[in-house]
């Protein structure tokens, strides 16, 4: 067709961009899995700890649920729904260019043959008889065939983030099996957080005369 040429290998340089752009999401996936545990967890221990001495009232409690529920779809969606579904292609995701330019901070080498080969694309399109873009094209796409663009994201590295939520873990963990009881009345009271909650008597009364008379 007009205006389209078919070079051989830029196919499989294109294919290797778009394993490098879903696997730059998934990187952002794994990290937004470690911030949801600690922004979440966090959130849950605060306003827990905070109903549990502080006792609130109905329209403090409902707040306090809401804001946690509101905090908690937006930080999903924000670390972990977000990139999951740019991963899959969908909605808009980075170009070939931009790829290109996060690849050549690692290559420092390669960023300018990546933008110049894709420059060239663009170019040979609107000439496909031009050899000589042809032919640059070509020698651009062999000289790129040994470096591996997905190389350029080590996911591994996200690690380091884990400091992030080894605290509210380690708290979470704590209470859990130390004092179960601050974590499930607080819950408890906030899920409930439409009702009036009475408070249980710091003491309790046990009847020992049975008979009920004295005397007048």
């Amino acid at each position: 067709k007009r205006g389209i040429m078919r070079v051989s290998g830029y196919e499989e340089l294109i294919s290797r961009l778009d394993e490098f752009i879903r696997k730059f999401y998934k990187n952002q996936m794994v990290r937004g899995v470690i911030y949801c545990v600690a922004l979440i967890l966090g959130s849950y221990l605060l306003v827990t700890l905070l109903e549990y001495f502080g006792r609130f009232s109905i329209a403090m409690r409902t707040f306090l649920f809401y804001a946690f529920l509101l905090s908690t779809g937006f930080v999903l969606a924000r670390y972990f729904f977000i990139p999951l579904f740019k991963m899959f292609r969908l909605g808009k995701i980075i170009s070939h260019e931009k790829a290109a330019e996060i690849i050549g901070k690692h290559f420092p080498d390669v960023q300018d043959k990546l933008l110049n080969t894709l420059q060239l694309k663009e170019l040979a399109d609107k000439d496909e008889q031009n050899s000589l873009l042809q032919a640059g094209i070509e020698q651009k796409i062999k000289s790129l065939k040994p470096v591996s663009f997905s190389s350029a994201i080590d996911i591994n590295q996200n690690r380091r983030y884990l400091k992030y939520a080894i605290p509210p873990v380690a708290i979470f963990l704590i209470l859990l099996f130390a004092a179960p009881s601050i974590l499930k009345t607080s819950t408890d009271r906030l899920i409930k957080h439409g009702q009036i909650i009475v408070e249980d008597a710091p003491f309790r009364i046990k009847v020992l005369n049975q008979d009920l008379n004295v005397a007048e």
